[in-house]
């Protein structure tokens, strides 16, 4: 059912998997009464998702179906509530542009110009979100690979990553901001991944991601260089996510959301690979995907729900 719902890109079906889930994730929000910086970080969560959908509607090395909305959003849909926070909401903005340029840097269209704009970009997200540096650091080791092919790669890279930390270091100064020392500092205070119970409902799906990461580096030599360098930095971005997470995410799971895109590019590679007979497989993951996902987003308040239920029957 759901595979041949997913199986071609659907404009209207990608459009009602986007409604659904942000609503449903949209349940998290502690009150419908939004401050104005809450506000900022739910416009900016909205743009971010746009723009996610503007790229894979115009980008085939994604995907050429409805597949990569369907993972995308379910991985998103717990997050709506985080990304009130204008400052995760506006970092993950910038690392999914960051990651669709990357995705094409290669190219014969593109300029090497563009490493500026991805190093500004990046520096910007750092910003607003310190533990990303340790993105940071393997985006600058890809374009340190690129060293070979042009030299002025990196320095524009660098460069454009200095732009912003030097404006932004000089208007501190000069305003005596001090109280971003403390922020930084506060950021950067290790947060240890704890275990909760409703932790459990993703295990599978790490699980299933571990086995689409298997079957890509099984038919990893039909493809061609740039394709393989493009999937190897996606992986070394989800090893660096997981670092992050590790080290700061606490038992909130806040980098969750940072997930979704790359989950979306190794998925959709993952069932585009897979052959016609193996549907019942896709068939399987779409629905385990979906019930584990729903069950994580809904956990705390399924006792809630089973109570009004009992009540409305009695």
């Amino acid at each position: 059912m759901l595979v041949n719902l997913l199986a071609k890109r659907n404009f209207f079906i990608q459009i009602f998997i986007i409604v659904l889930f942000f609503g449903l994730g949209a349940t998290n929000f502690n009150s419908i009464y939004l401050s104005k910086l809450e506000f900022i970080g739910f416009a900016l969560t909205i743009l971010t998702i746009a723009y996610v959908a503007y790229k894979d509607s115009n980008n085939e090395l994604i995907s050429k179906n409805s597949y990569s909305t369907w993972f995308y959003m379910l991985c998103m849909m717990p997050c709506i509530g985080q990304l009130l926070d204008y400052k995760i909401a506006g970092s993950l903005l910038l690392i999914t542009y960051v990651t669709t340029e990357l995705m094409y840097f290669e190219t014969e269209h593109t300029s090497k110009f563009e490493a500026f704009d991805i190093g500004m970009f990046l520096s910007f997200a750092i910003l607003l979100n310190p533990p990303l540096f340790i993105l940071g650091i393997v985006i600058f080791a890809y374009f340190l690979t690129l060293k070979a092919i042009d030299p002025s790669i990196l320095i524009l890279a660098i460069l454009g990553f200095l732009v912003p930390v030097l404006v932004f270091a000089q208007i501190s100064y000069l305003m005596d901001f001090k109280f971003l020392v403390d922020y930084y500092r506060e950021a950067l205070f290790l947060d240890y991944y704890n275990f909760e119970i409703k932790h459990i409902f993703l295990l599978p799906v790490v699980g299933l991601l571990a086995m689409a990461l298997l079957n890509y580096v099984r038919s990893v030599n039909k493809e061609v260089v740039e394709v393989k360098r493009v999937f190897f930095l996606i992986f070394l971005m989800l090893i660096s996510f997981l670092i992050i997470s590790a080290l700061f995410g606490g038992s909130q799971l806040i980098y969750l959301s940072f997930f979704g895109l790359i989950m979306m590019i190794i998925f959709s590679k993952d069932f585009a690979n897979k052959k016609p007979q193996y549907n019942w497989l896709k068939e399987t993951i779409l629905w385990g995907y979906l019930i584990c996902m729903l069950f994580f987003n809904f956990y705390d308040r399924i006792p809630r729900i089973y109570s009004l239920i009992t009540e409305v029957s009695f």
